[in-house]
Order: C-alpha cells, then sequence, then structure tokens
C-alpha cells in the first residue's frame, strides 16, 4: 500500500515533563487544563496526559484540577476514563489517564447532527451506567455534556470524562463553586444546578436527558443567551421530542421527558434505575432499524456471497486467511416477519461478526461488503481457484488483488469529505458517485465511486491520466473511507482508497493471451515464410517454432511489465487525486471560498 502521510508536528511539553513522556500529539484544551496524547516512557504505552495551565494555576483551581485527578482515579468502571497518575513536576501539575482512540459526542453531533435512535439510546445507556457508579460512591459529575463524553473509535464505547467540577458529597468539605457563578454547561444543566441548589445524582439525569435531546434532535432543548437558557432550563418545559422528531419511538421520548422533569423527584431515582429503563426502548430500536436493514438491497447474503464476503476480507488481510477455513457459526436471518425457518442467508451484521471473531480487521470486512454490494456484483461472487490465481500471478507478474493509496489531510472530516465531493466529481476526474455502505462515510461508512469508461481515441486523448490507468487495469469502480485523525484544535483525516482488481485479472489475462498468440503466430509465419524461400520446407519449421516460442515469451514479459507499470502510475495518480483535495482544502482556507477543483 502507498501511503502518503501529513504528519501533525509534536507540541512542546512544558519543562521537565519531558524526562517522562514523549509527545505525540496536542488532543485539546480545556477550562484549566491542557491535554496531550504521549507516550510514557517507563511504562512503554501510550496515555492522555492532562496539565493545568499556568495561569489557572492559582490555589482554588490547583485544587479543583487535583480533585479531579482523585475523584476520577477512585471510579474503576469500564464507562469512566481511568486515572493512572497524579503528580507535580518543577511546580506543574499533571496526571495521566487511559487514552481513547476516537472522538467526543460532541464532535461527533458536531459532524452528523442526530445519531441512528438505537446508538444514541445505547450510549445513553452507556453513560447511565458510568454514572450510577459514580453516584453509588457519592459522587455527582455536574457537567454532563456531549463533549464529556467519549466514544471508542472501534467498538464505539461511550466513556465518561472529566470530572474537574464533580462534587464528592462524601468527602468535600468545602465548596469550590465560585461565589455568584454557576459552574457547569447552561444547555445541559439541571434547574437545581441553574438555582445554585444542592445537588444529587437526579442532576446528572436530567443533564443526560438533555444530552438525550440532542442526539435525537440534532439541536438542544433552549437556546439563546447564557442568561435566557439558564432560565428556561428552570421555568419552561421543553419542546417535546416527537414535535422535533416525529419518527422517534414513544418509548425512547418517555424516558427522555421523564429525565429532563423540572422536579427532581419526578425524574427516575437513580441512574442505574434510567439504564435499565433504557433496554425496552433499546430493544424496540434495533429491531426496527434491523427490519430496515433486511429489506435494503444487500442487507441479506446468501450463503455464497457470505462466503465471498469472508473470503475477500481474509485476502485484504492475508495473514488471516488460514483463519476462514471453517465456516463461522451464525444465526440465520427469517424470510420474513412471520417465517423464522432457518435458511441460507445471513444477515449481514452477523457475516461482519463472524468475520471480526475469525480475526479479521473490521476495515476489511466493510470493504468486501462494499466490493459485494456493487451493483455489478448481483451474480455470482468472485471466487478464484488457487489454480486460477497462480496463472493470474504468473501471466500478470504480481500477487496484488487490491490497490491502495492513503493519504492524513489536515482538515475534518466533515470538510475533507465536502472537498472530496468536489474534486473527484468535477473536471478532470468525473467520477461518479454510486452510493455508500455500512453506514455515512463519516461513521465508517464507505463511499463508493466509478470511473467513466474511455470509448474511443479522442476520450483518451481528453481525459486526465487516472482515467487512462484505471481502463488500463480495468479497474472503474473506487472505494473511499475516512477516519479522524488529530484533534479539535488541530484536526486531520486520514483518507484511503481502495479498488478491487480482481474483476478486471480475467480480461487482461484475455487480452495477454491475445497479444501473445497474434505476436506469436505472425512472427512464426513470417520466419516460416523466409525459411521456405531459402530452403527445405521439412526444415522450415524448426526457425518458425523457434520464433514463435521467443515472441511468445517476449510478449509475456512485455505485457508483464506493461501491467505493473500501469499499477504503479494508478497509484501515483490516485495519490495525485488526494493530493489535489488537500489542495482544494488549503484554498478554500486561503481564500475563504469555495474555490474551484485544482487542475
Amino acid at each position: 500500500m502507498f501511503v502518503a502521510m501529513a504528519p501533525l508536528l509534536p507540541t512542546p511539553l512544558p519543562p521537565g515533563l519531558d524526562s517522562s513522556f514523549e509527545v505525540v500529539r496536542l488532543l485539546g484544551t480545556g477550562g484549566m487544563g491542557v491535554v496531550w496524547l504521549v507516550r510514557d516512557r517507563f511504562l512503554d504505552r501510550l496515555v492522555a496526559l492532562k496539565v493545568l495551565l499556568a495561569e489557572h494555576s492559582n490555589s482554588e483551581r490547583r485544587e479543583r484540577f487535583l480533585r479531579e485527578a482523585r475523584t476520577s482515579a477512585r471510579l474503576e468502571h469500564p464507562h469512566i476514563i481511568d486515572v493512572y497518575r497524579a503528580d507535580e513536576t518543577q511546580g506543574i501539575v499533571w496526571f495521566t489517564m487511559r487514552f481513547i482512540d476516537g472522538q467526543s459526542l460532541g464532535e461527533r453531533i458536531r459532524d452528523r447532527g442526530a445519531l441512528p435512535v438505537s446508538e444514541a439510546v445505547r450510549i445513553l445507556r452507556e453513560v447511565a451506567w458510568g454514572l450510577a457508579y459514580a453516584h453509588a460512591r457519592g459522587v455527582v459529575h455536574r457537567d454532563v455534556k456531549p463533549d464529556n463524553i467519549l466514544l471508542d473509535r472501534e467498538s464505539g464505547r461511550a466513556v465518561v470524562t472529566d470530572f474537574g467540577i464533580a462534587r464528592d458529597l462524601v468527602q468535600d468539605v468545602t465548596n469550590l463553586t465560585i461565589e455568584g457563578h454557576v459552574l457547569g454547561s447552561a444547555h445541559f444543566m439541571s434547574p437545581e444546578q441553574a438555582s445554585d441548589e444542592t445537588l444529587d445524582g437526579r442532576s446528572d439525569i436530567y443533564a443526560l436527558g438533555c444530552v438525550g435531546y440532542l442526539m435525537l434532535c440534532g439541536r438542544v432543548p433552549f437556546d439563546g443567551s447564557l442568561q435566557n437558557v439558564l432560565v428556561a432550563q428552570v421555568t419552561r418545559p421543553a419542546p417535546p421530542l416527537h414535535s422535533i422528531n416525529p419518527q422517534l419511538p414513544a418509548s425512547v421520548c418517555a424516558v427522555i421527558e421523564q429525565c429532563m422533569r423540572k422536579d427532581a423527584h419526578e425524574r427516575f431515582a437513580t441512574a442505574d434505575a434510567l439504564a435499565t429503563a433504557l433496554e425496552g426502548p433499546l430493544r424496540e430500536a434495533v429491531s426496527l432499524e434491523q427490519a430496515s436493514a433486511d429489506a435494503a438491497h444487500g442487507g441479506v447474503l446468501s450463503e455464497e456471497k457470505a462466503l465471498a464476503v469472508w473470503q475477500r476480507a481474509a485476502q485484504l488481510q492475508a495473514d488471516a486467511a488460514h483463519r476462514m477455513e471453517r465456516a463461522p457459526n451464525l444465526q440465520p436471518a427469517p424470510t420474513s416477519d412471520t417465517d423464522a425457518t432457518p435458511s441460507s442467508s445471513y444477515r449481514v451484521r452477523d457475516v461482519e461478526a463472524a468475520a471480526i471473531e475469525a480475526g479479521i480487521s473490521r476495515q476489511y470486512v466493510a470493504l468486501a461488503l462494499a466490493e459485494q454490494q456493487l451493483p455489478g456484483a448481483t451474480g455470482t461472487p468472485i471466487l478464484n481457484s488457487e489454480r486460477n490465481e497462480r496463472q493470474f500471478t504468473t501471466m500478470l507478474g504480481t500477487a496484488d488483488r487490491a490497490i491502495s493509496v492513503s493519504r492524513v489531510i489536515p482538515a475534518t472530516p466533515k470538510s475533507t469529505l465536502s472537498a472530496i465531493g468536489v474534486v473527484f466529481t468535477s473536471d478532470p476526474y468525473r467520477l461518479r458517485v454510486n452510493d455508500t455502505v455500512n453506514g455515512h462515510p463519516l461513521d465508517g461508512g464507505i463511499l463508493r465511486f466509478a470511473s467513466p469508461r474511455l470509448r474511443n481515441m479522442t476520450n483518451v486523448v481528453q481525459t486526465k491520466r487516472l482515467i487512462y490507468r484505471l481502463e488500463q487495469i480495468a479497474l472503474f469502480d473506487l472505494n473511499v473511507t475516512l477516519q479522524a485523525r488529530g484533534s479539535a484544535e488541530r484536526p486531520a483525516c486520514e483518507v484511503v482508497i481502495t479498488g478491487d482488481l480482481r474483476k478486471g485479472l480475467e480480461g487482461n489475462l484475455r487480452t495477454q493471451w491475445g497479444f501473445i498468440g497474434v505476436g506469436s503466430a505472425l512472427a512464426g509465419a513470417g520466419a516460416l515464410g523466409l525459411s521456405a524461400a531459402l530452403g527445405s520446407a521439412a526444415l522450415a519449421a524448426v526457425p518458425g517454432v523457434g520464433v514463435a516460442v521467443l515472441t511468445a515469451g517476449g510478449a509475456l514479459a512485455g505485457y508483464r511489465w506493461l501491467y505493473r507499470k500501469a499499477l504503479r502510475e494508478a497509484i501515483i495518480e490516485l495519490n495525485d487525486l488526494l493530493v489535489a483535495v488537500e489542495r482544494h482544502l488549503t484554498q478554500q482556507q486561503l481564500f475563504n471560498f469555495d474555490a474551484p477543483p485544482p487542475r
């Protein structure tokens, strides 16, 4: 794979810390601290390092910062951030915590808007579990909001972080709330917190209800000036969720609205009770979304296509191929709501789960599914025998069955996706958007493009070299994935373009055989005629056959060279395409307008 990286430059750590930590990149800044991704030199692992800003190092904020470390360190739960160590170095107060490779819920909502119901309810339930654990130990978070909920990139697991203003009802002997000021985020603040009254865990439940409102509707319950929002939190009921999003299940709306009751006694008594109340709505949401996915094109795969996905995913991740020798155990999908008789059809989610369990990366499974669900893949899946594979490798001179390039672009995934839409589809590339597979591209889904075909020499002369190279290797469909990188202050997005070479192998092989056959026949006939004119007709066949064999060998070597050259050139051109996306974003940032795509 050719990978062109645009690395993020590290930010220097405060004095004295660089002997213990090697900085990787800046993750973000908060009200009091800065967070770096660092490598702990002693433990040799990546951790998040939070450092108190020098301008906030007065005694009160210093105590609040240390209290965050102490409070978090006492809470060991899968849905609460782990704190490893807290210390002071040369007057700099800091602590390290587990690094969550992903993004905050706030970033997720800002990029994509409202979440699918099942995902939103799952996140609410996981956060409720974490809060229930904290509340049982006398800790009220007091700042539950999307930016303080982290989502693990691989599993999607929600983790509560930033206990900077948490109130420990057991150990606190002083109130660190600044007199005359209310700490917390107004858009997610309970009425009792906005009124600066005594709080318990039900205040966090109200805030979590506001988070759920935002996840499901794409907007906060109340907006406007800070003062107006605080007044609304105390005095006004939020607009009903159904009035904002009529498609929401009534069971989900009922839970969120109970969380947001103004009277704390009318809310769920505990966060654990809230998590239990979300069980039924979660099952209902998953069932409705699964029924919709089953009914969609490609939502249920035949046994043959499921096998093709497993084999292709294993081929993309070659070191896991041996794990696919035995078929995974799957739960067959029912053919209808009333007919649950086992069949030879499998839900896509079960195919994904089985392959991942067999040790194949989720990325390769998604790519294999994307290739399988192309419009032209409705017939027999591509299942080449070992003999055919050896023949392809021998004749074409390469064992590559996929082409891939990657580049890290210094922009948010949302901006990068927008630039891809402009650059890929405009002149001179003119790629056509097919559809998406496995969800939205900003959620890990795959965006599929089709390359235009060259019909005549005029097209060849006028077209971009990329299209010509793709025509040479018979690659007409490209898959694009995006992964968030960097931080909120220095966002970056890794773009990966992949293509399935297998469909073009047979066409190139037929072309090669024709090339060899015609060349050999012409060369052999010429040698035969020359030999017959100069000597015995009986001996004329000997040099004719020899010349034909030599010509065939030369033709084979020549075609192998041409094919491998076309592959290398296609990789270069695809990388140039990603460079064009980055250049387009640079022009937009420089001139602050929608710049035309680069030529």
